[in-house]
């Protein structure tokens, strides 16, 4: 508790911190005026000062092209999370889709009966991408992002009280899922269940 205290404090701090910084300028007397009377001068002799010149040359970053080369090069910090390449999410959804009308199974990992992460497994190994088999380890091998931000192919998932994840799903957009739903239960598309939703793992 002292711990969370004192951290709170110090993020408390820092917006007073950053205040007291930009504000010393103005109390610097005799320094802060022999700066202002540099800047003028070197104005007026058309020259820009050295500390304008990163506020030139930044609009001309903002500018450059976003889709970049072959190499990514261009759009270095343009995305938050990578994900997987649209084509993969697609072959996933159609092999997971393909299984629509099996029966639910515990354990079952297919081709003739499914549970959860099983259908999830071997949906996305269709589509090359291997995940391991068990639902909260699929939750832990991607990036985790609220459902308001998931995406199609996105993996939703459930947890319990303790934060375990005992469901999984295959988001298909528009409030949409696909998923292996429970015992006496089929593969399919329906509704996004909202009980218990824990958020979207994007992989």
């Amino acid at each position: 508790m002292r711990e969370q205290r004192e951290y709170e404090r110090t993020e408390a701090c820092r917006p007073t911190e950053r205040g007291r910084q930009a504000s010393s300028v103005g109390r610097s007397g005799p320094r802060a005026a022999a700066v202002v009377l540099a800047v003028v001068a070197a104005l007026a002799a058309g020259a820009a000062p050295a500390l304008a010149q990163p506020a030139a040359t930044a609009p001309a970053a903002a500018t450059a092209p976003a889709s970049g080369d072959a190499s990514g090069s261009g759009d270095q910090g343009e995305r938050i999370h990578q994900g997987e390449a649209t084509s993969t999410v697609e072959r996933a959804i159609d092999a997971a889709e393909s299984h629509a009308g099996k029966p639910y199974a515990w354990g079952g990992t297919g081709p003739e009966s499914f549970d959860c992460s099983g259908l999830v497994q071997a949906s996305y190994r269709e589509a090359g991408v291997r995940l391991p088999r068990i639902a909260q380890d699929q939750v832990n091998s991607g990036t985790r992002v609220p459902y308001s931000r998931a995406e199609r192919g996105d993996l939703l998932y459930w947890t319990d009280g303790g934060g375990y994840a005992y469901h999984v799903a295959i988001y298909l957009g528009g409030g949409r899922m696909l998923d292996a739903p429970r015992s006496g239960g089929r593969v399919g598309e329906r509704a996004v269940t909202r009980t218990n939703l824990a958020g979207a793992v994007r992989l």
